[in-house]
């Protein structure tokens, strides 16, 4: 039987970020990709981490590895403190266990008042470009519309209730000091989003971990540099 492998996408995507890989990693492994870019009822990142899990019990699996990007990593690490007897390996693409600093909660506030005020589209398009390194940014605009394109339709409500509930969540250095399963961490030195200092300072945390660290790139390895990302990611899935 393969191994269930979990892909949580982040804050203003779907799951279709990860369209790329699944088609890879399907050969060896049972994946599930959770969507809940859609839903507004889910107020808190545990929310989300039993909306998973309910997913995960559906597809039949006891156990899995979960792997999150940005917010996707935040639920992953609310997953693994609910629920550790179902968690292989813990993977963190472009996230962190720390919890928001206040000035980072006041810049999601303000989101929250810009996405009431303007509407989702006006937000994604303000929003997207800075996920990504300037450079890659200015060699490829239309993959950056593209992106665009993809999240502008995601409802307001949605939107609202995922930035609260990222601007809300714990602490969880503590979870990924607990885990004594293997630990990943993509971390992206151009990242705007999740500050490289802060996604370096949580790498010693866990027991067993391995990461990668992109001179490049952004938020967005799994699109800036795919195909290193993705063997790196097969690479950890094989010690889970």
């Amino acid at each position: 039987m393969k191994k269930a492998v979990v892909l949580l996408h982040g804050y203003g995507e779907d799951a279709t970020i990860w369209s790329g890989y699944v088609p890879f990693l399907q050969k060896d492994f049972y994946i599930i990709v959770p969507e809940y870019a859609r839903l507004s009822n889910l107020k808190t990142i545990d929310d989300y981490a039993d909306f998973v899990e309910k997913k995960v019990s559906e597809s039949g699996f006891e156990k899995c590895v979960i792997i999150g990007h940005s917010m996707g990593g935040y639920i992953a690490l609310a997953f693994a403190e609910k629920y550790p007897d179902k968690v292989l390996g813990v993977g963190l693409f472009h996230s962190t266990a720390f919890a928001d600093s206040d000035e980072k909660k006041a810049a999601r506030n303000k989101n929250v008042e810009f996405i009431k005020t303007h509407g989702a589209e006006a937000f994604i398009k303000v929003s997207t470009p800075n996920l990504y390194a300037e450079a890659f940014a200015k060699k490829y605009p239309e993959i950056i519309q593209k992106h665009i394109d993809a999240s502008s339709s995601l409802p307001v409500e949605a939107l609202i209730a995922g930035m609260e509930a990222m601007r809300d969540r714990p602490d969880r250095k503590h979870v990924l000091k607990s885990l004594r399963c293997p630990v990943m961490f993509i971390i992206g030195e151009r990242d705007k989003s999740v500050a490289p200092a802060d996604a370096k300072a949580q790498i010693m945390i866990p027991k067993f971990f391995s990461s990668s660290i992109l001179d490049e790139v952004g938020h967005m390895g799994m699109i800036e540099e795919p195909e290193d990302c993705l063997k790196f990611v097969g690479k950890f899935l094989l010690k889970c």
